[in-house]
């Protein structure tokens, strides 16, 4: 027998926590029985020990024949070539009505900048076509309400299709809201909206210089998406605003019991868009996000799982097979940080893909790397979550490791908190 490589123990007040990262297994023990526990983990072969039956039912103790390894291997590329559902990123328009300081579609040019009613219908042509049955489209920008009347004409067609079973996303700065559209996007089968922000008052302005809509205006128009579907709050932290995260939740307090949850990401500065005054360090950032999530429970907030757990076999979408990003001009592409179709790997013309098969190669068009072929994943106990992180932060050469990569322990008990705590 021998112990597993991939779990993590933490301890959090009389508790000691253990998780298998492979198989989702969460052992609690008194943390005055620890050290007999310890002791089973280093001498697995002890099989009298009280601690051993349950170690080993949980895969903590496996044969000494178990390739770890080889097993996670299989449930990535299980993941990777489902083809039970057909995941669309649509790019609906890259027009926008803020000016994000940090966004990193900044200073790019777009030969085409939205979708036009040719490229609805062309999509929709191309939807009726394909196998799996179930179909879901992320609506993305820019800033996708901006051309939410094109949308629900795509969904008011889809909702007539009987081979497939579609349902939405949305991706939104909030700044627009529609009563009339969310309420015939939830009948279409709206899943929930995603909605980044910033801060408050003159945080969020000095951020996200907008003539259109201030702060509070992005508060309200969360509060009433509420009504309609789950509500996803993404808040983008940097130097600036780090201080001022608490006064979002703060304005959202009476409604933490409702269909809102938070979580958080990093304002990363890239070439074409340079913020370096801006982006917090890594270590800075996780701790800072340690800190908020803490206090956010503390208030009985819902906090999304954004820990390393219940991952199982992609960390992104772009490693999968049935998973496109849809452009304006139906170009297709790996990520949604491609935008130029001269990256893009195929097209939808005449309801058919056509592949760019002479830019296979290309910077962003290069399959995913095989995060098993690559020695420092292969020997990394976060494998098991991130299968080789982001490939696209790989490829312009900054690092593709979770930022929480060092932080499992502090994750784990975010994960307790979020799910047994409650």
């Amino acid at each position: 027998m021998k112990t597993s490589k991939y779990y993590i123990s933490t301890r959090i007040g009389d508790v000691v926590l253990y998780y298998n990262l492979i198989n989702d297994t969460l052992l609690q023990l008194p943390a005055d029985r620890n050290e007999g526990c310890i002791e089973c983990l280093k001498n697995p072969n002890n099989t009298m020990s009280v601690y051993w039956p349950k170690l080993y039912e949980d895969r903590f103790i496996i044969e000494d024949d178990c390739d770890e390894r080889k097993e996670i291997q299989k449930r990535h590329w299980r993941t990777v070539n489902r083809a039970d559902e057909l995941n669309l990123t649509v790019i609906s328009t890259l027009n926008c009505n803020s000016d994000c300081v940090y966004c990193y579609q900044r200073n790019l040019a777009f030969q085409y900048t939205e979708m036009t009613e040719e490229n609805f219908d062309g999509l929709y042509r191309f939807l009726q076509g394909v196998p799996q049955k179930n179909i879901h489209i992320n609506w993305y920008g820019g800033e996708p309400l901006l051309a939410k009347e094109h949308i629900l004409e795509f969904c008011a067609k889809a909702n007539k299709d009987r081979r497939h079973t579609y349902s939405y996303s949305i991706s939104t700065n909030a700044s627009v809201y529609d009563e009339r559209f969310f309420r015939l996007m939830e009948g279409y089968g709206l899943t929930n909206v995603t909605v980044s922000v910033v801060g408050t008052g003159e945080t969020h302005m000095a951020l996200r210089p907008a003539a259109g809509y201030d702060s509070d205006c992005v508060i309200k128009n969360i509060i009433r998406m509420t009504r309609h579907t789950n509500v996803m709050v993404n808040i983008n932290l940097c130097k600036s605003n780090v201080e001022n995260v608490m006064e979002i939740f703060e304005n959202l307090l009476g409604y933490r019991h409702s269909s809102l949850s938070f979580y958080f990401s990093r304002i990363v500065s890239y070439a074409h868009r340079p913020c370096a005054e801006l982006e917090l360090d890594v270590d800075t950032y996780m701790k800072h996000v340690i800190r908020l999530a803490n206090w956010a429970l503390d208030h009985q907030f819902r906090i999304c799982d954004m820990s390393c757990f219940q991952k199982f076999g992609v960390y992104c979408g772009v490693y999968t097979k049935d998973n496109y990003v849809v452009g304006p001009g139906l170009y297709l592409y790996q990520c949604d940080r491609s935008y130029d179709p001269d990256d893009s790997f195929a097209q939808i013309v005449n309801g058919a893909l056509v592949y760019h098969l002479d830019r296979i190669g290309c910077k962003d068009t290069t399959p995913c790397l095989d995060p098993y072929q690559i020695d420092t994943c292969r020997d990394c106990k976060l494998l098991p979550y991130c299968n080789g992180g982001c490939d696209y932060l790989r490829k312009i050469g900054k690092s593709a490791c979770p930022p929480e990569k060092n932080y499992l322990e502090e994750y784990l008990k975010l994960y307790y908190r979020i799910f047994y705590e409650r």
